[in-house]
């Protein structure tokens, strides 16, 4: 956390580390706060990656990066027996600048408040009010948008790495044999990173088959360190408890990266999927996606917190200008880069190959192997494991037993009704109000959850409250 009289931030964003003007920058990685006349304004990150939660409880308004940490201050809880926090995460992050102020059920009648990509304005009498970051100059035509992600990423390394600040972050690159990834990895090349790691998957026929190592190494000329994705469950045994508030899409294959992520700018392909995909560029209007089964990124929260890294996805530079973008990747002048099929990313293509990478080593078949789905023993250690079915079962223990027939009942009806009118097709579409009010009826419904593995929201926040447990002042009598 770098502070400064007037503010603080823990990121990076695009122009100067002295001039401390984020909330005025077009490009926002991580999340920070700000004084500002007779006001306090906090902001989250440009990508997505990194959102502010917030709870208002009599008269005062709670801010943080961390869900545990804005819940301990205020002072409330997650509801024990509330199973759907991961497909309400879903669709506050799918509706993106259309929804800057989602909101999760607690224990009592106060929400807590979820905010993506957004700056949120506290006057002097604590009305709350919510603004999106300055939008970047529009792109024209590939070399102006390839110009933009460029400067963008140029502008972030260097902000990361200023002089000036008390902890200096160095780039590392995740590199997949994916597009996104790849393209993401490029333009880390071009701005300076030259260290990535990668992972393989020994659970698979081909370990090897998404690792990136021979292209970083050969192709980028860059150190590569490769990670099991399977490697967190051979560490101390309590890794996923950092990751679980989200337990689809869990980004827990990162504990094992822990020593080499601490003090670095990680870049990343996320929302690749969002931007470089053609059909997808052309319909995700004000960063919604209508199409995403699960949240990006929002597990690792915790975990970046504790080990002190910064997470940074260029595809998410102009975003905002996304129909232009479809434009530029539909163009004439980009055919060559199109090679047809589901997966067929054009531009993140060419951003690649002019790097340097040969056509035939990257962008054949999407993989996932830095995620993970808890919903399965498999997926935990025995330590974790045994950790999040005891705290279920104390914590329902006490929950009487027609509230949990409700609640089951509520998720079987729900999965029901989402498998016989719903689809797990991610179809493409240009999100529209009734769309938002029946996102997964509508569009595509979310990954599903089992019940015994629905409450990792609840467990992560109780695992982590210690950790921002306020020190009690002792009563030294009258102050002024």
């Amino acid at each position: 956390m770098e502070t400064q009289p007037r503010g603080f931030i823990e990121g990076a964003w695009n122009d100067s580390f002295a001039s401390l003007n984020f909330t005025a920058a077009t490009i926002v990685v991580g999340t920070g706060g700000m004084l500002e006349h007779d006001r306090a304004r906090f902001c989250a990150s440009t990508d997505q990656l990194c959102p502010l939660f917030s709870v208002v409880k009599a008269g005062s308004v709670y801010v943080s990066n961390s869900p545990a940490f804005v819940l301990a201050a205020a002072g409330e809880e997650p509801d024990d027996i509330y199973p759907f926090y991961a497909y309400d995460l879903v669709r506050i992050f799918r509706r993106g600048l259309h929804c800057s102020d989602g909101r999760l059920r607690l224990r009592s009648p106060i929400p807590l408040h979820v905010h993506f990509t957004t700056i949120i304005t506290v006057d002097a009498r604590g009305s709350v009010g919510f603004n999106s970051h300055r939008l970047c100059d529009p792109p024209h035509d590939y070399p102006s948008y390839k110009e933009l992600l460029l400067e963008g990423t140029r502008k972030i390394l260097a902000n990361a790495a200023d002089v000036a600040r008390q902890r200096r972050y160095r780039p590392l690159t995740a590199l997949s044999r994916g597009y996104d990834s790849t393209a993401a990895a490029a333009l880390a090349k071009a701005g300076g990173c030259a260290d990535a790691f990668t992972f393989i998957d020994d659970r698979s026929e081909d370990p090897n088959r998404d690792s990136g190592a021979r292209n970083a190494r050969f192709f980028l000329g860059m150190q590569c360190t490769t990670y099991r994705r399977w490697q967190y469950l051979d560490l101390d045994g309590r890794a996923e408890v950092e990751f679980g508030y989200t337990p689809t899409a869990s980004r827990v294959p990162l504990a094992a990266v822990e020593d080499q992520l601490a003090g670095r700018l990680l870049i990343v392909g996320d929302s690749g999927d969002a931007i470089w995909d053609p059909k997808r560029a052309d319909v995700s209007d004000d960063l919604s996606r209508t199409w995403i089964r699960f949240t990006i990124s929002l597990s690792q929260i915790e975990f970046r917190l504790r080990v002190g890294y910064h997470v940074f996805a260029p595809a998410c530079i102009a975003a905002r200008h996304n129909r232009l973008i479809h434009e530029i990747a539909t163009s004439e002048q980009m055919r060559p880069w199109s090679v047809g099929g589901e997966y067929d990313r054009p531009l993140a293509r060419r951003i690649a190959e002019e790097a340097g990478l040969p056509r035939d080593r990257f962008g054949m078949v999407k993989r996932a192997s830095g995620f993970i789905h808890l919903t399965d023993p498999s997926r935990f250690a025995e330590k974790a494991l045994n950790s999040y079915t005891q705290f279920v079962r104390e914590r329902h223990a006490a929950i009487p037993w027609y509230i949990d027939r409700y609640w089951r009942s509520r998720v079987r009806w729900r999965h029901h009704l989402w498998n016989t009118l719903g689809s797990s097709q991610r179809r493409s579409a240009r999100p529209t109000a009734l769309q938002r009010h029946f996102p997964f009826i509508l569009n595509a419904t979310p990954i599903l959850v089992p019940w015994d593995y629905m409450f990792t929201f609840q467990w992560t926040v109780a695992m982590m409250r210690n950790r921002y447990a306020l020190p009690v002042q002792q009563d030294q009598g009258p102050r002024r």
